[in-house]
């Protein structure tokens, strides 16, 4: 028989969910480290709370819901439930999900709206969500490129042509040394590319020190991969990568903007060219990224020979 318990938060716990989470996603396996960086820089002016399932003391499931501090309404709530493999169609992804509804149930801000994700791979979480009456509402495919056979001198023209419009690039690396102030300026970058983001929901900005907590002091963030561009100081287009702890040889691209005043001029495929070189030069094999179907930031992945891969895809649901 099967209990459910609130999350220890001990390396017992963590392995263990580690290991229920790369049962379900071994193309997409997460580390401890990681795992435990994310809880530690996570804002706790949102609710968050996380449960396993056991199964004779063997931790065999793992639920989360949390405000969703990224695109935050009042009564809107991330719910999910994590079964591993060996153990679905027994009852345990439903119970789990009824203790972790019946818990919202009892916040001082009861659920009004309930979002989830899922990749479209996965039938059976598919049919879950269905079942209880959540609908899509965004579609985001994942793409990988291998980096072995890409040929940068095919695109040698653009990178000359950025040169000599007058706009430099830096890594990150050689940002944080020629400008004290470089994460407040990317943070201020980011944030205004977001806003022409394709979301689900508004964004929510998180606070300076989130932001450089979850990306700058990420144990896996790659400064020699990430580029920024500057016209004139200001800064106009940016991405940033890490490296994936648990298959190393892999670059996973995070966020990548272009102010609007500098759409439209090659800068995107810039940066990602020179990741791409870094890749080549530090045996990397293969870069990832995801994209919203719709975003122009999509087609230059195409363009430049990244493969699609099955798509995640974001649901939501309304309580009355």
């Amino acid at each position: 028989m099967f209990h459910i318990r609130p999350f220890n938060y001990t390396d017992q716990d963590y392995t263990a969910m580690v290991a229920v989470q790369a049962a379900i996603w071994p193309d997409r396996p997460d580390t401890v480290a990681t795992c435990q960086h994310r809880d530690a820089v996570r804002d706790k002016n949102y609710f968050f709370q996380r449960f396993v399932v056991e199964l004779e003391t063997k931790i065999v499931a793992v639920g989360a819901s949390s405000e969703t501090a990224w695109l935050y309404r009042p009564g809107k709530y991330f719910i999910v439930a994590d079964v591993h493999p060996a153990y679905e169609r027994q009852g345990i992804g439903s119970a789990l999900y009824d203790h972790l509804c019946q818990a919202l149930n009892q916040n001082a801000l009861p659920p009004t709206m309930l979002v989830s994700s899922t990749r479209e791979d996965k039938p059976q979480a598919l049919r879950f969500l269905e079942k209880r009456n959540f609908a899509p509402v965004m579609r985001s495919p994942v793409s990988r490129l291998g980096v072995a056979t890409f040929d940068l001198s095919k695109f040698a023209g653009l990178l000359d042509k950025v040169a000599a419009s007058g706009l430099q690039i830096y890594s990150m690396a050689e940002l944080a040394k020629v400008d004290a102030n470089w994460q407040r300026q990317l943070y201020e970058l980011d944030w205004e590319c977001t806003q022409d983001e394709p979301l689900p929901d508004a964004p929510t900005r998180p606070p300076f020190e989130e932001y450089v907590n979850g990306i700058f002091e990420h144990p896996d963030f790659l400064p020699g991969a990430s580029f920024a561009v500057l016209d004139n100081g200001q800064y106009v287009a940016m991405t940033t990568c890490h490296q994936n702890a648990a298959e190393p040889t892999m670059i996973s691209t995070g966020f990548t903007g272009v102010l609007r005043t500098h759409r439209r001029r090659g800068l995107a495929t810039a940066i990602k060219l020179l990741t791409i070189d870094y890749a080549q030069k530090n045996d990397f094999k293969t870069i990832e990224t995801g994209n919203e179907e719709n975003n122009p930031m999509y087609g230059i992945n195409l363009a430049l020979g990244f493969q699609p891969k099955p798509a995640w895809l974001d649901f939501q649901k309304f309580i009355a």
